[in-house]
C-alpha cells in the first residue's frame, strides 16, 4: 500500500474529484479526512470509505473561512496525530446557487460574485496551507496538492473570476514549494481539464458538446483520471516533483 498509515486531509470531497481521491487513497492505507461545508455528503463519503474497508472521518467545514479551517485542522490533528498530506480541492464553478448560468461576462461579475469565486478556491487554498505547513515544517515532511484548472493556465472566456482563482492558486504553489523544499515538503498542483464531475454536470449541451470536440481525446475526464495524479503526487514515487503543475487534459492545451 502506497500510503499506509498516512494522515491525508482533502478538502471539498464530499463528490467529484475530492470523493474520487478520498477512494483511492483510502484503499492505498491512508487514514482519510473527508471536508465538506455539506454534512450529508461528507458523511455519505465517509461511510462509503469504512464500508470498503477504509479508514476515514468527517469533517464539516467551510474552508473559506480562517477560524473554521483552524478548528478543522485543530479536530485533524485531534483525530490522526498529524498531517502527510493535504489535498487543496474545495471549489464552485458557480456564484449564484439560484441561477442556472455558469458562464458570466465579467462586466455581469457582482462584487460577491468575484469575491466568494476567490474566497472558496484561493483563500481556501491558503488557509488550509497555512495550517498544514505548522504541522509539516517541524517534521520535516508533507505534500500538498492544490488542485487548479487549465482554466487558470489557459484561461476561458466568460468566466474571469473562475481562472483568476485557478491562476492565483498555481502561482501560490509555485511560491510555497520554493519555500518549503528544503523542509522535505513537496507542494505542487493538477491543473485538470474538463472532467466528468458536477460541476461540468452545469454545462449546457451545446457547451459539453464543443468541450468533447475541441479536446483530442474526444471524451470528458473521469474523476479517477484525476485521482490517479493526486495518488502519485502523494506517494514517494513524486519525490522529485517540487512546484510542478501536472495537467492532465485530453490534449486541450496541445491542440
Amino acid at each position: 500500500m502506497k500510503l499506509k498509515d498516512k494522515a491525508v486531509l482533502i478538502t471539498g470531497s464530499g463528490s467529484g474529484l475530492g470523493r474520487e481521491m478520498g477512494l483511492l487513497f483510502a484503499s492505498e492505507g491512508a487514514r482519510v479526512g473527508i471536508n465538506d461545508i455539506r454534512p450529508e455528503a461528507a458523511h455519505n463519503v465517509t461511510t462509503e470509505i469504512q464500508q470498503a474497508g477504509g479508514i476515514a472521518r468527517t469533517f464539516v467545514a467551510d474552508v473559506s473561512s480562517s477560524a473554521a479551517v483552524r478548528q478543522m485542522f485543530s479536530d485533524f490533528l485531534a483525530a490522526y496525530g498529524t498531517i502527510d498530506v493535504l489535498v487543496n480541492n474545495a471549489g464552485i464553478a458557480r456564484t449564484r446557487q439560484s441561477d442556472e448560468q455558469v458562464l458570466l461576462a465579467t462586466t455581469d461579475l457582482t462584487d460577491d460574485d468575484w469575491h466568494k469565486m476567490l474566497a472558496t478556491h484561493l483563500d481556501a487554498t491558503f488557509y488550509c496551507t497555512r495550517e498544514a505547513l505548522k504541522t509539516m515544517v517541524p517534521k520535516n515532511s508533507g505534500r500538498i496538492i492544490n488542485i487548479g484548472s487549465i482554466a487558470g493556465t489557459a484561461g476561458l472566456p466568460f468566466a474571469s473570476h473562475y481562472c483568476a482563482a485557478k491562476g492565483g492558486i498555481i502561482s501560490f504553489t509555485k511560491s510555497v514549494a520554493l519555500e518549503v523544499a528544503k523542509h522535505g515538503i513537496l507542494v505542487n498542483a493538477i491543473a485538470p481539464g474538463f472532467i466528468e464531475t458536477p460541476m461540468t454536470a452545469l454545462l449546457t449541451p451545446e457547451s459539453r458538446e464543443w468541450v468533447i470536440r475541441s479536446t483530442p481525446a474526444g471524451r470528458l475526464g473521469q474523476p479517477r483520471d484525476i485521482a490517479a495524479a493526486a495518488l502519485y503526487l502523494a506517494t514517494e514515487d513524486s519525490s522529485f516533483m517540487v512546484g510542478q503543475v501536472v495537467s492532465p487534459n485530453g490534449g486541450w492545451t496541445t491542440a
